[in-house]
């Protein structure tokens, strides 16, 4: 069964990651609808219209920093927080540029979330699929 409020929030750390670099790309916005419908945990969201409101207002006040940490301290299963980082790594990606704040969200997810290198690569070798 999935965790709605766990769910809810790794689109948000999608939104927050495509936003890192201040902005959003077409292709990122497309990438969040298609992986929110199309992961079995993620589809129970629904429309992501308010999650991305609410992660771009969250942005605006407190920076990407805390947004991100906000966000990512309410997913406590690991198999969610695995979720989430291969969901943001895939957004990373998904305009074909890598940008140092996408990276670093990225990197951000790694320290909260306590994985280590080879968690790393084996996330992102999933996220590649």
């Amino acid at each position: 069964m999935a965790d709605l409020e766990q769910a809810r929030r790794i689109v948000e750390l999608m939104v927050l990651t495509a936003w890192a670099d201040g902005r959003v790309e077409g292709s990122e916005a497309l990438a969040i609808h298609k992986l929110a419908s199309s992961i079995p945990e993620l589809r129970p969201v629904g429309p992501t219209g308010e999650i991305t409101r609410i992660a771009k207002a969250r942005l605006e006040e407190v920076g990407v920093e805390q947004a991100v940490r906000e966000a990512a301290g309410a997913i406590t299963d690991p198999h969610y927080r695995e979720l989430a980082f291969q969901c943001c790594a895939k957004i990373s990606g998904a305009d074909g540029d890598y940008v140092p704040e996408e990276a670093a969200v990225l990197t951000q997810l790694q320290s909260l979330f306590g994985f280590g290198p080879e968690d790393v690569r084996r996330l992102l070798v999933l996220a590649t699929r």
